[in-house]
């Protein structure tokens, strides 16, 4: 009997030692990468979802109804608080993750050209938006997506010496992120404003056809 049991256990020790080596470490390793991949997956899905939408903010905030003039007044007070004080809040956050994203994936990009490919993503995709909603949303994660897709493939192409360097040189270029914000917010004014005016057009046709 003690004999069987020292065959099997002779048998079975390797396989038991083979399971067991740098068990830890490996683990460690496959917990950190699943929670970062999926972490990032649900940043990324917040992020194209909300950018992705046509109707940003509803700030229904109760309208005066019995006077005309009051209510066309405080809609226009509504919308130059979306377009120019919530909307700009919102894009910054929107560029810092972008580019936050870009900034830690990409390897060989210099600042000035993550800064642009961040913005741009964000202006076609607001543009976009206006189009089609479906195809805003799918823009918006194209960029994300493909960084992480290259990450998964090469881990190496990280380089944590990059990523600091790329943030030392931050900034520098302040006056490029200013400039980029503020033509983000020029374009999604004009995007609203005429929006509004086709709306307001098609409510007059609609009440002269009446």
């Amino acid at each position: 009997m003690n004999d069987t049991i020292t065959a099997i256990y002779q048998y079975v020790q390797p396989l038991i030692d083979l399971i067991m080596l740098n068990l830890g470490e490996n683990l460690l390793n496959l917990f950190i990468y699943a929670v970062g991949v999926s972490v990032y997956a649900v940043v990324v899905w917040k992020l194209y979802h909300h950018l992705g939408k046509r109707t940003l903010f509803k700030t229904d905030l109760n309208q005066p109804k019995k006077l005309r003039f009051l209510h066309k007044f405080w809609g226009f007070i509504q919308f130059l608080i979306k377009s120019l004080i919530i909307f700009p809040f919102f894009s910054m956050i929107w560029f810092l993750i972008l580019g936050g994203f870009i900034l830690l994936l990409s390897k060989t990009q210099d600042v000035e050209h993550i800064l642009l490919m961040s913005v741009t993503v964000i202006i076609a995709t607001r543009i976009t938006a206006y189009y089609n909603e479906d195809l805003s949303k799918d823009l918006a994660k194209l960029i994300p997506l493909a960084l992480l897709g290259v990450f998964i493939v090469d881990p190496a192409f990280f380089s944590i010496d990059a990523t600091i360097g790329k943030i030392y040189a931050l900034p520098g270029k302040i006056h490029i992120i200013i400039q980029y914000m503020i033509s983000l917010v020029i374009i999604e004014f004009m995007l609203r404003s005429i929006v509004r005016i086709k709306l307001n057009f098609r409510q007059k046709k609609s009440q002269s056809i009446q």
